[in-house]
């Protein structure tokens, strides 16, 4: 793997044969490149069995015994958090150079934010790096990271939970709007306002943010309303990037078609496969129409982890199609502890799953886009994709582009045999090209 410090274009860069067979740089003139071929040495996949097949066919991978011991006894947040993060050479016991601490940050008014800070112990902190994840996750998610990403002299991470999700405080979410404009910016407050608080107890002047999903959104408001405290942005398959009728202006909106649904519907087997296709391609026929249903319950701002709360032994059961599909080629202990940890994550007091309504419209299409505000973004940005990634890379492209012609050094890279959660399909990779973005030049 490369891991020149040279420069962002440098850094990205696919003249390296053995960095082009992990990850390529998408320009946005340049998306009908077909990454490389499949090679015949892959592992065997497991069967297929998608959530919403499992559903109608009432397939349980959790059985009903089981299920209602879940449902009776819900592991400790806590320990499920602890059971996962055990994964790591380094936590709880330190090894050689590192040490892990566990610990919550106290904020005003009684809030407060989980944090996960790993420190190595052979040389003096330099640098900072901060992870956000994205929605209804939790820091654990990032699990497969920390070992690789903390293995850089003088860096400190700092993993949070953000306001209102994982074992943060989960206050009450509300705001006060006249209209969905103001609402976006309300729900934006909510969580910008926690994140720089924390940072001002912590002591840190700058850091380099990495930030998946709803968690990169979120980095880039942030960084928006506080650009003297952004070093550089790792926007992993940021949501709200693109622009989509359906936004604050209801008149202009119509039902828009998304790849949401692929979250649900699409194993860890199928978003790991390699495929000749454009990853921009792949990603379009990901896209369905959302149902009218699904609009309905979203513009009444009903969260989905509801439906997991108050159905009972259900509910363990549902996590359990969605764990069972998510994390199908994990190893047997990792994948069990991460249903516990999800199904506490799911079935918490809700509080920061509310402002999702808030900030993007059906579909998972920020209510004012990204692509229009990064014109204001000024500090040095990679966007990261998996090639199976069912947010909108074209558009991750076009930002990276617009952001270069504005004088702000920025790329876009695809993580290959990933989707989504690139972070958890390829790690190898991932961490590879984050550290890679950790070293860039401002």
């Amino acid at each position: 793997m490369s891991k020149s410090n040279d420069s962002l274009s440098a850094t990205a860069a696919v003249s390296s044969a053995s960095v082009s067979r992990q990850r390529s740089e998408l320009q946005e003139s340049d998306l009908t490149n077909s990454p490389p071929s499949q090679t015949s040495s892959e592992k065997p996949r497991p069967p297929r069995r998608t959530f919403m097949s499992a559903l109608a066919r009432m397939e349980m991978p959790l059985d009903f015994k089981t299920a209602m011991s879940q449902w009776l006894h819900t592991p400790s947040l806590d320990l499920a958090e602890h059971k996962v993060l055990s994964f790591l050479p380094f936590f709880p016991t330190p090894d050689a150079t590192r040490k892990a601490e566990s610990k919550m940050v106290e904020l005003s008014k009684g809030r407060s934010l989980n944090e996960f800070e790993i420190t190595r112990t052979t040389e003096a902190v330099e640098e900072e790096l901060v992870v956000l994840h994205g929605y209804g996750a939790g820091l654990g998610f990032f699990y497969r990271n920390f070992d690789g990403l903390s293995q850089i002299p003088g860096w400190r991470l700092h993993a949070l939970d953000l306001l209102g999700y994982g074992r943060s405080s989960r206050p009450r979410f509300k705001i006060k709007a006249k209209d969905k404009y103001e609402a976006v910016h309300a729900a934006e407050d909510w969580f910008i306002d926690s994140l720089e608080e924390w940072r001002e107890k912590k002591g840190i002047e700058k850091f380099t943010l990495m930030a998946h999903s709803m968690g990169g959104y979120i980095g880039v408001a942030y960084a928006l309303r506080h650009p003297e405290r952004i070093k550089k942005l790792i926007l992993v398959s940021p949501a709200g990037v693109p622009r989509d009728p359906w936004v604050v202006h209801e008149d202009e909106a119509h039902p828009p078609s998304s790849g949401l649904s692929s979250e649900f519907t699409r194993s860890q087997a199928d978003t790991t496969k390699h495929s000749a296709r454009p990853a921009d391609k792949r990603a379009t026929e990901l896209k369905r129409p959302i149902p009218t249903w699904l609009v309905f319950l979203w513009e009444r701002h009903v969260s989905p982890f509801s439906f997991v709360r108050y159905t009972g032994p259900l509910g363990p059961q549902l996590v359990s199609l969605w764990t069972s599909n998510r994390f199908s080629l994990l190893p047997q202990d990792e994948a069990n502890a991460l249903h516990e940890y999800v199904l506490g994550l799911f079935t918490a007091r809700g509080s920061g799953e509310y402002a999702i309504t808030r900030l993007l419209a059906p579909g998972a299409y920020a209510r004012i886009a990204l692509l229009d505000r990064i014109h204001e973004l000024r500090v040095p940005t990679l966007w990261m994709y998996g090639e199976n990634d069912w947010m909108d890379i074209k558009a991750g492209a076009k930002a990276a582009s617009k952001m270069r012609a504005n004088g702000v050094a920025s790329a876009c890279v695809v993580i290959e045999k990933a989707g989504h959660h690139l972070y958890l399909d390829n790690p190898e990779s991932f961490n590879a090209a984050v550290v890679d973005g950790m070293r860039m030049n401002n």
